[in-house]
């Protein structure tokens, strides 16, 4: 209850006081396979930025088809000219039963991230590890391109 309400907050807060939107696909990441998501800076002056997606593993090598909602906070380091390093946090929910593990994946994650001349296309390198319940840990990457409004 206490997540849900935190959530709620968030995106109160950021829908009030927001500037920048960002809307891509992302191959990889946090979705696993194939995700679109919407990511919202959550305050005028800050470098905080929270994420919402809809994801799909297709069933590729014998696994089923899975449909996810990545969850992410994360925090854009300004390096110079449109140029950011960013880190964070993503939980991945899983919409349907995927057997032993508990349908939901916590995802680290550090990468790089572009913001052209026209300051309108995004571009995302990231690596983001899978942690399970069952203490395995897959290392996994992703690569975004986006609009920014």
């Amino acid at each position: 209850m206490k997540n849900a309400i935190t959530i709620v907050l968030l995106l109160f807060y950021g829908l009030v006081w927001s500037q920048n939107n960002l809307l891509y696909g992302e191959l990889g990441g946090a979705g696993p396979f194939f995700s679109v998501n919407y990511e919202r800076q959550l305050f005028s002056d800050s470098h905080l930025n929270f994420r919402i997606g809809t994801g799909v593993n297709p069933g590729i090598f014998d696994e089923p088809l899975i449909f996810t909602i990545p969850l992410g906070v994360y925090y854009l380091w300004n390096m110079n000219k449109g140029n950011f390093f960013e880190w964070g946090v993503t939980n991945t929910i899983v919409l349907n039963d995927v057997g032993e593990d508990e349908g939901l994946f916590l995802i680290p994650n550090i990468g790089y991230r572009k913001y052209y001349p026209n300051k309108k296309v995004i571009l995302k390198l990231t690596f983001c590890p899978i942690f399970f319940d069952t203490d395995e840990i897959i290392p996994w990457a992703g690569i975004s391109v986006g609009h920014r409004f």
